[in-house]
């Protein structure tokens, strides 16, 4: 059960798509953010800057929670790997060499020459090498990796791992960065 991925129906392409969980957890966010600033909008005066700020947001969530529901996925076929999101990047399969998680990016895969796509709907937490079990990008991982092997002609790893998340001191420091320049634009 856990050590195959689900296929699409009646295809010969393996299709992954983030959670469930995930994927509820972000519409509701979107749907709680809505209603608050449709709240805010409607109980009292607001500056010219913060309802520009509160439309942009609103524009982004309602643009986006559909493209998560309904688009955001990862699909296989035999000979390209295809990341779909508001765009569709293609990579193909038999150029694939290495597929590692780095955080705030998620699954990076790495070509021949150099050049890494990342696909964020899918990563390990700093604690994903501890367990027992392949989590969900470690086997997405491999049936990528299985799949650029098999196209090179080359014997496929069969237990493939992703090894531990990389950038996450990158990561935290961006996000103070972020958080900061966010702080002093919408401050007081």
């Amino acid at each position: 059960m856990f050590n195959e991925p689900p296929k699409a129906i009646f295809s010969d392409e393996k299709v992954w798509r983030p959670s469930v969980g995930s994927r509820a957890a972000l519409t509701l966010t979107g749907i709680v953010l809505l209603g608050a600033t449709i709240t805010l909008a409607i109980t009292g005066p607001m500056t010219t800057k913060s309802w520009l700020i509160f439309t942009l947001g609103d524009c982004a969530w309602i643009v986006g929670i559909p493209v998560v529901l309904f688009r955001w996925r990862l699909v296989l076929s035999a000979t390209e790997l295809s990341m779909v999101f508001l765009r569709t990047r293609r990579i193909p399969v038999r150029d694939i060499v290495e597929v590692k998680c780095v955080a705030r990016q998620g699954l990076v895969f790495v070509t021949r020459n150099g050049h890494e796509e990342s696909f964020g709907a899918f990563g390990n937490s700093i604690w994903s090498q501890k367990r027992s079990t392949p989590s969900k990008a470690d086997l997405v991982a491999r049936e990528v990796l299985r799949a650029a092997a098999v196209a090179r002609g080359e014997e496929p790893d069969l237990d493939y791992r992703l090894p531990p998340i990389t950038g996450l001191k990158r990561a935290a420091i961006e996000g103070g960065i972020w958080a900061a320049i966010v702080g002093i634009f919408l401050g007081s």
